[in-house]
């Protein structure tokens, strides 16, 4: 048998991905999603235009889940969000003029 047909998509899974990571902190949904520049330029990024629907935003800080169609395939994805990274140094107990910070 053959494989059934995929719905029609703007986006084929052949297309380049204009999106390109920094070594700066940078928006993950950016990098899956595509985003809009302030000139209104759209950067394509991984995913098929307009289809990532975030899921659990609240539920998690440091983690982006959702779904979307890569080429008309659906699929589920998890990134990382590390732009929320908070570095807190407790005090030291062996020194009282030390303070968490």
């Amino acid at each position: 048998s053959t494989a059934p047909l995929l719905p029609h998509t703007s986006d084929p899974y052949t297309r380049p991905i204009d999106f390109v990571p920094t070594k700066t902190p940078y928006d993950p949904r950016h990098m899956l999603a595509g985003a809009t520049l302030p000139d209104g330029s759209f950067v394509s990024g991984f995913f098929d235009k307009d289809s990532f629907k975030e899921y659990l935003g609240g539920w998690g800080k440091s983690v982006v889940a959702g779904r979307a169609r890569l080429g008309g395939i659906n699929v589920g994805v998890i990134a990382v969000e590390t732009r929320l990274m908070e570095q807190r140094i407790p005090a030291d107990p062996g020194n009282p003029e030390s303070r968490e910070s």
